[in-house]
């Protein structure tokens, strides 16, 4: 890699070339240290040399060490690159560009009030310069100051209208806010810009699946694979694309060469086997969601999703054991919480059910699902008012749950309100005609 490799996304390299001679220096090391084309290797052993013959002054020297903390940099020596960052500094007051590696150095360490720092002094003394607020603009988004952020980003592009990689950033940006419209804007522009790049038809996929719109996620993922035919998350991507369209085959063809490109990719095994399950292919599902786990033993979801798939296969007590796995992992996984609520709830783990209810809905206040699995044991614990009103809740987020309007209507019949009782029944009735015998199936008997 050249030691200018940073130049085009991070860094602005400003290199002054050195004029002065010395014995001790061949014109060749001269060049590595100070021209492009050579390896980090290369210009770091250079610029030993122009900084041991000792002759080089002023904007020279600090262009020396400038260039080997980049060589440093690229080669992730992080402590050796902010040492000749900051000689450079000491050497030439005011070297925006020095202050802006340095700050990227600080923010690959995760120091990013520091890295903003040096952002700052950068653009205090080289406000035209466009790198300094692309970097700050991103040290903003680790820390989540996204408002902070977004002006950097707009005047990153401002100073270069065909800065790509800020436009990227600012699409990343829009992503977090769920503002999917202007993302898919900016990484349109970035495919305007390097139309031969997959990372941008990529991006702008996840904008449109983040939409639901899994035919133009798709033809966009297409696309980056083509243009990248080892791109193993686009293959990830688009399986995901392909499952939500209930297209499960080919989903497991997209995991199948994720994994070839990536033998220990525990997301393809997990999304591989959650496809298998979809085709109710529990064997596979299962063995899937096995190596998913080995290769990450604290992965929630292939736990979830293993346990679905124990769930499927009729494996109450594995799955039970999954689920519960699940939430010690992620104890704000409420669709585990639920899973686990409502099939103990079904066995007559009453009470165990109603306390999984509980932190499934402390995790998740609206869900209805989990209101509703609350109410059915409730109603199963004779509980019949407070079976009510979580039946109100869960029907209010989702108007047409059958199951909650049935079981509403037996509370109510129970609790002396017989017509309003019979309303509901008949209500969930009409929606679902088999809801009564799967009240019968769950165990439940007045």
């Amino acid at each position: 890699m050249s030691h200018f490799g940073l130049c085009g996304l991070l860094a602005a390299c400003a290199v002054v070339v050195g004029a002065s001679t010395a014995v001790a220096q061949t014109q060749q090391q001269k060049d590595a240290c100070y021209k492009e084309g050579y390896t980090d290797d290369q210009t770091i052993a250079g610029c030993n040399a122009v900084l041991q013959a000792g002759t080089a002054t002023g904007n020279d020297l600090a262009a020396a060490y400038y260039n080997r903390g980049i060589g440093y940099q690229n080669k992730g020596e992080l402590e050796r690159a902010i040492k000749d960052y900051d000689q450079a500094l000491k050497f030439r007051q005011g070297y925006g560009s020095a202050y802006n590696n340095r700050g990227n150095v600080y923010a690959s360490l995760g120091q990013q009030e520091r890295a903003i720092q040096d952002y700052d002094l950068a653009i205090k003394n080289q406000a035209t310069m466009p790198e300094p607020y692309n970097n700050r603009g991103n040290a903003y988004r680790r820390l989540n100051q996204l408002d902070r952020a977004l002006p950097d980003f707009d005047q990153a592009i401002k100073l270069r209208p065909s800065y790509t990689q800020a436009y990227a950033n600012r699409g990343h940006l829009y992503m977090d806010k769920k503002d999917y419209e202007k993302a898919i804007q900016d990484y349109s522009q970035t495919i305007k810009l390097a139309p031969a790049g997959s990372d941008g038809y990529y991006d702008r996929s996840r904008a449109y699946a983040a939409k639901l719109d899994w035919d133009h996620a798709m033809q966009d993922l297409d696309q980056a694979i083509k243009l990248k035919p080892d791109y193993t998350n686009a293959y990830i991507e688009r399986g995901i694309a392909r499952r939500n369209k209930s297209q499960y085959a080919e989903a497991v063809a997209d995991y199948s060469q994720a994994i070839k490109l990536d033998p220990v990719n525990s997301t393809a095994f997990n999304n591989r086997g959650n496809a298998y399950r979809y085709m109710k292919e529990w064997d596979k599902a299962i063995a899937d969601l096995d190596q998913a786990l080995k290769l990450k033993p604290d992965y929630a979801l292939a736990l979830r999703n293993r346990a679905l798939s124990r769930e499927g296969k009729g494996d109450m007590e594995g799955a039970l054991r999954d689920f519960d796995a699940a939430v010690k992992f992620n104890p704000a996984d409420a669709d585990s919480w639920n899973s686990l609520c409502w099939n103990r709830a079904v066995g007559g783990q009453l009470q165990r059910a109603l306390a999984d209810c509980n932190r499934g809905i402390f995790a998740a206040p609206t869900g209805s699902h989990i209101l509703d699995s609350r109410g059915f044991t409730e109603l199963k614990l004779k509980l019949y008012e407070a079976a009510i009103a979580d039946y109100d809740a869960a029907l209010k987020a989702q108007p047409e749950l059958a199951p909650s309007l049935y079981g509403r209507g037996l509370a109510k019949q129970l609790v002396g309100d017989k017509a309003g009782g019979d309303a509901d029944i008949e209500a969930a009735l009409k929606i679902r005609p088999e809801v009564a015998q799967d009240f019968e199936r769950w165990n439940y008997k007045p």
